[in-house]
């Protein structure tokens, strides 16, 4: 017979291998089972006649199922305690409270040192003159903090905080104890904390400081699930919620001991944050060890559903913010399968107004990147970086811009990439542009200061070392990810020798021209295999036969003879169902082959549809591709 006692499993592996389960609220059961009216609810800990009742409330929880324990520490910080005359007794209360749930918690469970937000004179994120200096912050967590590790807390969680001030410097400082630290976000409505800060930002520079854990707690199960939907898209670290029993019952002009949400009704949204993929669920105010053991049937011993994270483009939560964001553009390209990149372009402001509200809808479905044309066809459209910058500012997608040489001399041409880092577009598809003569712009001229696509490439490559073309300094580097076209023709040979030279001028990436068979990506991919460059094959939909000779014979598309032929004959319906139906059988093959790899797609949406035709004819493409 086997006597050996079960080990306990890493925290940050048993966040990955299960859904764990946290206890509920502290507070609102001591209040509840202590009929006196308690002035400090973390004093219990060292109360001769309330110690019991905090070691009764843990074991409660651990009964019901709950695999982590918090501390009654939340608010026994110096600030807090001082109120009520025990500024000296910090050390001795938060060290009493690790004693009080190691007393039940077994060697298999995990005690999670509660820490929360010092409270200064305002919550206000957006006023931090009421908070004192940093040092002064760091000191006061570090204090709590201190005797809570050396008691023998298995991690910290940080929990119900609103300040993002008080949030970073928290995590730095329990970052320094090397063990687990999880952070909860608070003050949540419709996806917003205190004055107006998107939780997703709050929870990525989180992520960013190196918590281990992010999540959200303390407000309604409604508002947390709406949290949830944002963040599960957006964080890459284990998710971590733990919800109110909805809001406190106001009785008479008091705020009772009861809240709107019971334990039964709560299940209904635990279900749905295991769907979201929650790492750990627990309770906040108002729940209980009923609601406990409820969370604990929900989850059984399940594994967290994998999410599939997306690259977004957001801002920061304040413009003093510490943390340094990757390039989203090379974070799609290193960590995403399946690429979906769209063109875009608007040559009328209406057509940008339309652009920008179809983008939100496009940006929903899973579409990775977006992509703005400069002045494609040699026609004018409003600005490829304006266009971005407002296409990403709307739809938090990274967005890319098509940048040309043939229409700027090299004083414009660095003004205006200077212009793109500095409004947080940092992806190029480094193009020569099409002729000035292929456009209705007979008296423009073609300017010859940068020559071609690699050319662009060396200078951009010199941007991001910080100079110019004439070798002065710009202060800071830029930080551009570029890459550049491939031309998908009968004779691939000059085409490759002209991709290999920009893969030797630094580009990561390529977008192909239009391509309408399976047969042409395979052989194009197995030709640039090579190269080891990430590839987007476009994909346009034919929608007539004048259109089909139109791209072939004017632009110098290859489109095989054979595709041509299918329009002959069609009138305009007919002609635009059958350049659907072959492009959505195009994609269904990619989708389903195994015998190459391909990193994704680049969609050009038929430039005779207005925007809300656009975006159904990319959202029928995008899902059948996903």
């Amino acid at each position: 017979m086997n006597t050996e006692s079960p080990t306990k499993t890493n925290f940050i592996d048993a966040l990955a291998e299960r859904i764990l389960v946290c206890d509920g609220a502290i507070g609102t059961e001591l209040r509840q089972r202590i009929k006196t009216h308690l002035h400090c609810v973390d004093a219990c800990n060292i109360s001769n006649e309330h110690a019991d009742t905090v070691k009764d409330i843990h074991q409660a929880y651990v009964n019901a199922g709950a695999d982590v324990i918090q501390t009654n520490t939340y608010q026994a910080n110096r600030k807090a305690l001082s109120v009520h005359g025990l500024a000296d007794k910090v050390d001795e209360i938060n060290r009493a409270g690790v004693l009080l749930a190691h007393s039940v918690v077994s060697d298999i469970g995990y005690i999670a040192g509660s820490v929360g937000q010092i409270p200064f004179g305002s919550q206000d994120t957006s006023n931090i003159d009421v908070e004192p200096s940093t040092k002064t912050i760091r000191k006061l967590f570090q204090e709590q903090m201190d005797p809570l590790v050396d008691a023998g807390v298995d991690l910290l969680i940080l929990e119900t905080f609103v300040s993002t001030k008080q949030a970073q410097i928290a995590t730095e400082q329990a970052l320094t104890y090397h063990i687990p630290v999880v952070v909860e976000i608070s003050g949540i409505s419709g996806g917003t904390v205190g004055a107006g800060i998107d939780v997703r930002v709050f929870a990525q520079e989180l992520e960013q400081l190196g918590a281990t854990a992010v999540g959200v707690n303390c407000r309604g199960p409604h508002d947390l699930v709406q949290a949830m939907e944002l963040l599960a898209p957006v964080i890459n670290v284990p998710l971590v919620v733990q919800p109110n029993a909805g809001n406190p019952r106001v009785e008479q002009g008091e705020i009772a001991v009861s809240y709107t949400v019971n334990a039964d009704v709560f299940t209904d949204y635990v279900q749905k944050l295991i769907k979201l993929g929650a790492n750990m669920i627990g309770g906040c105010c108002g729940t209980t060890p009923e609601f406990t053991a409820k969370i604990r049937q929900a989850v059984g011993r399940s594994k967290p559903i994998r999410r599939l994270p997306r690259i977004f483009v957001l801002p920061k939560s304040s413009p003093t913010s510490k943390t340094q964001r990757e390039n989203p553009i090379k974070q799609v390209f290193e960590t995403r399968e399946r690429i979906v990149s769209v063109e875009t372009r608007a040559n009328t402001f209406p057509q940008l107004r339309a652009l920008l509200k179809e983008a939100r809808v496009l940006a929903s479905i899973g579409v990775d990147l977006f992509d703005v044309t400069d002045n494609s066809g040699a026609a004018v459209n409003i600005g490829a970086v304006g266009t971005a910058f407002r296409l990403q500012q709307a739809t938090h997608i990274p967005t890319l811009i098509h940048w040309t040489t043939r229409s700027r001399n090299l004083i414009s041409m660095q003004s205006h990439l200077l212009e793109a880092e500095a409004l947080g577009i940092r992806g190029i598809v480094a193009l020569s542009g099409d002729h000035p003569k292929a456009g209705p712009y007979e008296a423009a001229s073609l300017v010859p200061d940068v020559r071609g696509a690699v050319q662009l490439m060396k200078l951009i490559d010199r941007l991001n070392q910080g100079i110019l073309a004439d070798g002065s300094s710009i202060g800071d580097p830029c930080g551009f990810y570029y890459g550049g076209g491939f031309t998908i023709a009968e004779k691939l040979d000059p085409h490759i020798k002209h991709l290999s030279n920009k893969v030797a001028a630094g580009a990561k990436f390529a977008y192909t021209q239009p391509v309408w068979t399976f047969e042409d990506i395979e052989r194009s991919q197995k030709a640039i295999q090579h190269l080891n460059i990430k590839v987007l094959y476009g994909i346009l939909p034919l929608t007539s036969f004048r259109s089909a000779s139109y791209l072939r014979d004017n632009l110098g598309l290859y489109i095989p003879q054979f595709i041509v032929d299918k329009f002959q004959d069609l009138g305009d319906t007919a002609g635009s169902e059958l350049g659907m139906q072959l492009t959505l059988d195009l994609v269904k093959e990619i989708r389903n082959q195994d015998t190459i790899p391909i990193d994704g797609i680049y969609l050009i949406p038929p430039a005779r549809l207005n925007w809300k035709n656009r975006r159904s004819v990319i959202t029928e493409i995008v899902q059948t591709y996903r």
